[in-house]
């Protein structure tokens, strides 16, 4: 009690600091404090801490995570959204949906009166009853041939009938099929008598999902390229979010994200990113990733396509870590640092100074991951601001975890070798031998997509399939080629063991349709494989004699799917580009030149590569080729550079970089790195910090540059030591300071 009481009287008798104001808040005390500066110690008096209305919190432990925006459009899956057409122009007779209604794979929507239904059950029952009298006559010349009736070729040839008969059925089949006709109805035409009266057949769902049309009517008229009806299976949906180039670092597989739709913002769903892509828009110089959310919500609700919002991507959370409430902390210059209370009495509080490093700050919590400060220890928070002043020291000064915070980096001038250099901008750009597309080789409807966005497909992968009638009667043809082969094969043998009994002239051309037939059979055999079938399907269809149902779409390169942009159950032709898919181990730099830069530009020159999303990755490359020529419209020169060697990471295609291109020998001079370089107007700062470790500001005069550094050619001597880096934090805090 005694020592208290002249602790007391001493704070009492020793006040300083005046009673002035700061910023609004209450003003100092005149009596009741003791600051030491030098030792960062403070004194305050019970009566002092409560007229400042001094508050403390405890410095807990946490992990927090920074975010960064984007946004997001909900989708519909690829194979989850799909179309329904009529195949055959017709009328309305039924409607067995309606809107909103829930349905299944194969279930009948809708049934349709055609005429044109009339030509293709003709096709059938004339394939049926000629197939039916084939078998008869070949039943009858097998038993006429037993009898030694008649020549044993004869039933060679009946039997061949029976094959030819039997492939126009199947045609007639396939065609049916490739109609997406129901195949049910299809057997029940061939068990029924006679031809059927009615020209009716169903339209059946292509996936399972909720039809979404509403412009139907029994009396319609409809034709094939028509969408009747739409269905949506949206128990899984794709967010499809566009993120900025340079922030595509800061973006990995498996990372939270948290979207808010502008239709319910109070209501946040989470999710993880789940797709990478590989492309940047160059109209926009935006990325795409992905996401996928279930539907409903865990809170219920509803996603639909179209829907947009506001995406946070959260970086990946670091190691749990002393953290503190921003209010705790004061900035002096560079200099962060929180004021914590070493020991309370009833008559006085002491606190020490105590420089940090900030790390991630999440809402009002800020992390330190530098300084004495513990979990446990407690700290200023209200009142730090009007107390941070007493230990302002007036001049730049950087302490060892300030340096480490900022990024600080010194080092004594020197000369260094600075070569003449040209700097233009290019692009990324995968070349055309590596970037292609996707496409079926017959028109059809597009039946299933059998990849996944952003996915590393091989050459000669199935991407999707498609029904076509198309490719269904080439595959006929090739069957009947094959058929005809072999029985020419049986014939040819059968007249080589008759010998004299037949004539050497039908030999001969049986021959010579022998020949004839084969080379029908392979040009049938290549368009084949060049439509997309596999060798061992093309044994298995000579083998079987059975179809293949779907036209597989093929991979043309090994490569990245990029884009995909149609739907279930759409008319597709030829020349339509369903896939997108690029090989980024082929990645160039396209780089444009003016005028005026494209002499001294030639093939062979080194080049420097700096991507906008990576600024601080240097890709090493050599001029390929120019154009050799001026475009009319903005006088500029293209040339290409190649990566020495590709880097680890794919580039994506459309990414803006800065090109550095060596036009010269250098010479050594003066220099420092650009990040040591302060502008203000046209003038140019330098830091340089003397013996003592004070910085001082300095106005220096610069000359020639390059892609690393820049000449100084007075205000500064060789020797001293400067910030190359984190001057612009400096500069900040010089500013404060004056």
């Amino acid at each position: 009690m005694r020592y208290r009481h002249r602790l007391w009287l001493l704070l009492a008798a020793a006040g300083a600091a005046l009673a002035v104001a700061h910023d609004g808040h209450k003003p100092l005390p005149a009596r009741g404090m003791e600051v030491y500066p030098h030792t960062g110690r403070l004194i305050l008096t019970s009566k002092a801490r409560n007229n400042l209305d001094l508050r403390t919190t405890e410095v807990i432990t946490a992990s927090l995570t920074s975010s960064f925006p984007a946004y997001g459009t909900v989708v519909a899956p690829w194979n989850q959204h799909a179309v329904v057409s009529s195949p055959l122009s017709g009328r309305i007779v039924e409607l067995l949906t309606q809107p909103g209604q829930t349905v299944v794979a194969g279930q009948p929507l809708a049934i349709i009166d055609s005429p044109e239904l009339d030509s293709l059950l003709l096709e059938i029952q004339t394939a049926r009853v000629s197939l039916e009298l084939s078998r008869k006559l070949l039943l009858a010349a097998q038993n006429a041939a037993a009898n030694g009736s008649i020549p044993r070729i004869r039933t060679v040839e009946a039997d061949n009938e029976v094959q030819r008969n039997t492939a126009a059925l199947d045609m007639a089949r396939a065609r049916w099929n490739s109609l997406q006709l129901p195949a049910p109805d299809f057997d029940r035409i061939l068990t029924a008598e006679g031809t059927p009266a009615r020209r009716l057949f169903q339209l059946l769902s292509p996936i399972a999902g909720t039809v979404n049309h509403g412009d139907l009517s029994v009396g319609r008229i409809v034709k094939p390229n028509d969408h009747l009806f739409e269905i949506l299976d949206l128990s899984t949906v794709w967010l499809k979010i566009s993120v900025p180039e340079n922030s595509l670092p800061r973006v990995s597989l498996g990372q939270n994200l948290t979207l808010k739709l502008n239709a319910h913002p109070d209501q946040p769903l989470n999710s993880t990113v789940d797709v990478l892509g590989s492309q940047i828009d160059t109209r926009t110089q935006m990325a795409t990733i992905w996401a996928t959310f279930k539907n409903p919500t865990p809170g219920g609700l509803q996603l639909l396509p179209g829907m947009t919002g506001l995406v946070r991507l959260h970086d990946t959370p670091a190691q749990a870590v002393p953290a503190i409430p921003t209010a705790a902390v004061i900035h002096d210059g560079a200099e962060k640092f929180v004021l914590i209370e070493q020991e309370q009495t009833s008559a006085a509080s002491t606190f020490r100074r105590e420089t940090i490093i900030a790390g991630r700050r999440q809402g009002a919590t800020i992390e330190v991951r530098g300084g004495s400060v513990f979990p446990g220890d407690r700290v200023v928070t209200q009142g730090s601001h009007v107390l941070g002043p007493c230990f302002a020291r007036g001049v730049l000064r950087v302490s060892p975890e300030t340096a480490t915070d900022i990024g600080l980096r010194l080092q004594p001038l020197d000369q260094v070798l600075l070569r003449p250099v040209l700097s233009v901008t290019g692009m990324v750009d995968i070349p055309a031998s590596a970037r292609t597309v996707a496409s079926t080789t017959h028109g059809g409807t597009l039946a299933a997509v059998l990849a996944d966005r952003g996915q590393l497909v091989q050459a000669g992968q199935v991407l999707a399939e498609v029904i076509s009638q198309d490719f269904q009667s080439l595959q006929l043809q090739f069957l009947q080629a094959d058929l005809d082969t072999e029985l020419l094969q049986k014939i040819v043998a059968s007249l080589g063991e008759a010998q004299d009994a037949v004539s050497q002239r039908r030999l001969l051309e049986t021959e010579s349709q022998l020949v004839l037939a084969r080379s029908q059979r392979e040009t049938l055999y290549r368009q084949l494989i060049s439509a997309g079938l596999a060798e061992p399907q093309l044994h298995n269809l000579s083998l079987t004699r059975t179809l293949v149902p779907r036209l597989p779409v093929r991979a043309p390169i090994s490569g990245v799917l990029i884009d995909f942009d149609t739907l279930l159950g759409q008319i597709v032709q030829p020349e339509d580009p369903l896939f997108e898919i690029h090989d980024p181990r082929k990645a160039r730099i396209l780089g444009f030149l003016s005028e005026r830069d494209c002499i001294g530009v030639h093939s062979g020159q080194t080049v420097r590569v700096r991507l906008n999303g990576r600024p601080d990755t240097i890709l090493p490359g050599k001029i390929s080729g120019t154009s050799q020529s001026l475009a009319t419209d903005d006088r500029t020169m293209l040339f290409w550079a190649d990566l020495l060697p590709q880097p680890a990471e794919p580039l994506l295609h459309g990414s803006f970089a800065s090109l550095t291109i060596e036009t010269g020998p250098g010479q050594p001079t003066l220099a420092v790195p650009h990040t040591a370089i302060v502008r203000e107007g046209s003038r140019a700062f330098v830091f340089v910090r003397d013996p003592s470790g004070i910085f001082e500001r300095r106005s220096v005069r610069i000359g020639r540059t390059d892609d690393f550094s820049v000449e100084l050619l007075a205000g500064i001597s060789a020797g001293e030591v400067v910030a190359i880096t984190a001057a612009q934090a400096l500069q900040t805090a010089y500013a404060t300071l004056r």
